[in-house]
């Protein structure tokens, strides 16, 4: 519920550290080719296309998206992967870009206006919404007809397309494919390992381990300068990150199953009506009744918010992605600070873990007043699915970002060193790469090395990740199901209130306002619709099966 917002922070942090590879290809956008376990594919029907797909400059396509990530360099001045690309293609560009702070508001007035729309666009919400109202166009015939390399991977990556695939059958948008970021860039809980090591404590695993850490580091004046104001735990987004700890329990609370989970009979649960919750709530209350507990963590949601005590030397633990550890060490600026991500912690008879992040993020669809959406699609195809097309949308411009090895890309000092002090996606983004388009960085196969070799840069980063991925899961992907408007309208009315009444007494238990009452908890809730949430996402989860 509430944790969306959260997520949707927690994935713009993660987007501006990782992505993934694409292999190569030559000007012939093949329909067969490498798969992801790394064999021939068979062709898909879809007929293959010779590159340029028009007469150069004879077609352009009109592209609304937030504008580059690095600010200086505006896709509007005709960055050099996208001269690349309108080389390849024939395709000229015309960039129709606004701030991505802006951007959704801009993109929503326009398409209430509903006309004068670019061709291609990045949504601001839920393709089936402007599906219904006729401002996209379905995508299925274009893909069967004109895509092929799109068509592979939807067939490589099933569960992308079942994602993607409407409650009436058919495709509206494509996205991007941020799997392999999960996986090299994972989130889980950090802690200051040479807090650690100083109090003679190993780092936690389970429950109590964290509890007899935390008050360690509440009272044995871990950061040394005499006093008592450490932190022990400092959680980012509020009360969804410390809900987090629920896994201990095997619970799927604060993450991207959005609170839900199946059991396996195919039944969909809502895990904060598990008795289990309350005794997580429970557990969280007595930490912060003996100031364990950040005493601000109510308002102190995002990361940028919990930074600064972060840097004042006073936090012991925290939530985030495997990357930011690099950016507390910096920040705290001290000799011997080590910021680690610890293994999930456990509990009696459950075995930790964190969930990956993903798997998409965005759609993008061909509006209604597109000229040529044979054309759009093939450009598409192209920038988005095939391997040429996605290996320079993640590495950039060969000679100038990565060079060939043994077949593979491989990042040159532009991007390791960049000249001009860049950061590694700000010095792609400075190119064009790293875009706000749709692109691919799978977890797996041919398009997953990217974000691997962005985190090698980093060997302490690549170490950490590798200690975690074992503990990693796919959520069941909730958040990213497509509900017919009727379902969005009965899930925003009964949400209302009911997420209101579930932060209310989650804060109010945790901070002792009112003691922990979970059998009431879960009667109100039942009382606010809460069942009827969950027939709803049953009927989506069984739809995202069948697809």
């Amino acid at each position: 519920m509430l944790k969306k917002k959260n997520i949707a922070y927690a994935s713009v942090v993660s987007l501006l550290f990782t992505g993934v590879l694409s292999a190569c290809s030559g000007d012939k956008a093949e329909p067969g080719g490498q798969n992801a376990a790394g064999g021939e594919t068979a062709s898909p029907t879809a007929a293959a296309y010779t590159l340029p797909i028009v007469k150069d400059g004879s077609v352009t396509l009109k592209v609304a998206v937030p504008d580059n990530g690095y600010a200086p360099k505006s896709y509007t001045q005709n960055l050099p992967v996208w001269q690349e690309f309108e080389k390849k293609t024939g395709v000229k560009i015309n960039w129709d870009v606004t701030a991505s702070a802006q951007y959704n508001q801009a993109m929503n007035i326009r398409l209430a206006a509903a006309s004068d729309l670019p061709d291609i666009l990045k949504l601001p919400a839920n393709p089936v919404t402007h599906a219904d109202d006729g401002l996209i166009i379905p995508l299925n015939d274009l893909i069967d007809k004109y895509a092929p390399n799109i068509k592979k991977y939807f067939e490589t990556y099933p569960q992308i397309r079942k994602l993607l695939t409407a409650p009436d059958g058919k495709i509206y948008a494509l996205t991007n494919d941020v799997s392999g970021s999960g996986v090299a860039d994972p989130q889980g809980w950090l802690i200051r390992k040479d807090w650690l090591d100083k109090l003679g404590l190993k780092e936690p695993t389970t429950l109590d381990e964290w509890y007899t850490v935390l008050k360690a580091f509440k009272e044995k004046d871990p950061n040394g300068n005499g006093k008592a104001d450490e932190i022990p735990l400092a959680p980012n987004y509020s009360w969804g990150g410390l809900s987090n700890f629920g896994k201990a329990l095997g619970l799927h609370l604060g993450d991207y199953s959005d609170d839900y989970s199946v059991d396996a009979n195919g039944k969909v649960k809502y895990d904060w009506l598990d008795p289990k919750a309350g005794e997580l709530v429970t557990w969280l209350a007595k930490l912060y009744k003996e100031g364990l507990i950040h005493p601000e963590f109510v308002t102190k949601k995002t990361p940028a918010q919990v930074l600064p005590d972060i840097s004042l030397d006073k936090v012991g633990a925290t939530q985030g992605f495997v990357n930011a550890t690099a950016k507390f060490e910096a920040a705290v600026n001290k000799p011997g600070v080590d910021w680690i991500m610890t293994v999930p912690p456990a509990n009696a008879g459950v075995k930790g873990w964190y969930e990956k992040y993903g798997p998409i993020s965005g759609y993008y669809g061909i509006t209604k007043d597109a000229k040529n959406p044979e054309v759009a699609i093939k450009w598409l195809d192209y920038i988005f699915a095939s391997e040429e097309g996605a290996r320079m949308q993640s590495y950039g411009v060969e000679g100038i970002s990565y060079t060939m090895v043994n077949g593979k890309p491989q990042f040159t000092d532009f991007v390791k060193k960049n000249p001009d002090g860049l950061d590694p996606t700000s010095a792609l983004r400075s190119l064009g790469a790293f875009p706000t388009t749709p692109w691919i960085r799978d977890d797996k196969g041919v398009y997953s090395d990217q974000a691997k070799d962005l985190t090698k840069m980093t060997p302490a980063l690549e170490e950490q990740a590798k200690k975690i991925e074992p503990y990693l899961k796919d959520g069941i992907p909730f958040q990213y199901m497509l509900s017919t408007d009727k379902e969005a309208a009965e899930i925003k009315r009964i949400s209302t209130d009911l997420d209101t009444f579930h932060e209310e007494t989650v804060l109010k238990n945790i901070t002792g306002k009112e003691p922990v009452n979970w059998d009431a908890y879960v009667k109100r809730s039942k009382e606010l619709g809460v069942d009827r949430l969950i027939e709803i996402r049953q009927a989506q989860y069984d739809r995202f099966i069948k697809n």
